[in-house]
């Protein structure tokens, strides 16, 4: 028997024993870093082409730092910037920590931890706008004046695999994630799923040119564990560090399967998730090319509740092609998140591990599974495995 230890959730850990023979595909993501403090520093000191961050900026500077919050380590990674900036003679007034996207209030754990002043995103948002310049195809480009009137901007992501982009991270960690919200519609509207992260995305070339512009040229980004956490951290030349990071992404977190499974097993850790129903919908279309047509997935996630406003979607029938057609139809991006479970479901048996009401669970067309000894009774019988932890953070490309 192979033993396995999955995270899923907010730090919840899962310990299972499967038959070894029965296991065609595993993948539990990188390690965690044994050092996050020492790796922090340590690439901060060596950047990727490019000076250490306080030797680019001088007293007087108002330097924006950007946060892409689903960043693991984040705070850490911001104080010790600062502490540079500081002893190079930034005032700490002229530092601003920006959050490039808004978190609910039982997710700002990392927040109390930053001896900076903090923007929440929605106060980024009702600032003025400023006119930054216009795309090569006559976009004109409007930014928050947090952002587009700083001297320096310093952006801190989570790289990672991306349907509309190919890969999210370095530029795109300002921008679109400070558009207006039409133009937001533009940039993250339906992914592409047939496309494969590095064929070419007119989208990704747009905000680099819009990096390009308000001439962003440092960065750092974090490459997540399986249990998604801090694993590999790089800092540098925004360019340099984009190439650097696919490289290092595609080691950690890319696969071809030889074959699919009967039974998948995926674990969705949203410790640091803004959106847990984005995370869940990114592991469900890895899912679904690990699994045989007659086959079953077994998700563990801790999705807490149910998007308000999707609730009627549901009530108004109990057809799920009906339903997904007016999911997929929705213009906004949690709609199409829950489309990716239901859709999953009407094509496999799915079980779910979740904090979800049971009802909303058997409306979303899956088993709910109420506890852990539910979940270790699901997991029994399969006639073959594939077992992903951080389903959102994996790219698989094919499977016979």
């Amino acid at each position: 028997m192979a033993h396995y230890q999955f995270t899923y959730g907010n730090d919840r850990k899962f310990s299972f024993e499967l038959n070894e023979s029965l296991v065609r595909w595993a993948q539990t993501g990188p390690a965690t870093n044994s050092d996050i403090t020492a790796a922090i520093q340590a690439t901060l000191s060596d950047p990727l082409d490019y000076p250490p961050v306080h030797e680019a900026v001088v007293p007087g500077d108002r330097v924006a730092i950007v946060v892409d919050p689903e960043t693991p380590s984040w705070p850490e990674i911001v104080s010790v910037i600062g502490s540079q900036l500081e002893k190079r003679g930034v005032e700490p007034s002229s530092l601003r920590i920006s959050l490039n996207a808004e978190v609910e209030s039982n997710n700002q754990a990392g927040v109390s931890k930053v001896p900076y002043a903090i923007v929440p995103h929605e106060q980024v948002m009702e600032g003025r706008a400023v006119y930054l310049a216009s795309t090569a195809e006559g976009e004109r480009i409007y930014l928050p004046e947090e952002i587009g009137e700083a001297d320096y901007i310093i952006s801190i992501g989570r790289f990672g695999f991306d349907d509309h982009w190919g890969y999210r991270g370095t530029h795109s960690t300002v921008f679109p994630a400070f558009a207006t919200e039409d133009e937001k519609a533009k940039y993250l509207g339906k992914g592409h799923q047939e496309l494969s992260p590095e064929d070419s995305r007119g989208v990704r070339q747009i905000i680099d040119e819009i990096g390009w512009l308000l001439g962003l040229q440092y960065c750092v980004q974090v490459i997540p564990s399986g249990s998604g956490e801090l694993s590999q951290v790089l800092s540098g030349a925004c360019d340099s560090v984009y190439q650097k990071s696919v490289s290092l992404l595609n080691d950690a977190w890319r696969s071809t399967i030889p074959t699919r499974a009967e039974t998948v097993i995926v674990s969705i850790p949203h410790a640091n998730e803004v959106d847990a129903w984005a995370a869940t919908a990114r592991a469900c279309r890895v899912a679904e090319k690990l699994t045989t047509d007659d086959g079953r997935v077994i998700i563990m996630t801790d999705l807490q509740k149910f998007p308000e406003d999707l609730h009627r979607q549901f009530e108004a029938s109990s057809d799920a092609g009906q339903v997904l057609r007016a999911l997929n139809r929705s213009p906004y991006p949690q709609a199409r998140a829950v489309a990716a479970l239901a859709s999953l479901a009407n094509r496999f048996k799915v079980y779910l591990r979740s904090n979800l009401e049971q009802d909303v669970v058997e409306s979303l067309f899956c088993i709910p599974l109420a506890d852990e000894e539910e979940l270790r009774n699901a997991l029994q019988g399969g006639e073959s495995y594939a077992l992903l932890q951080g389903g959102q953070f994996a790219y698989v490309d094919s499977a016979n």
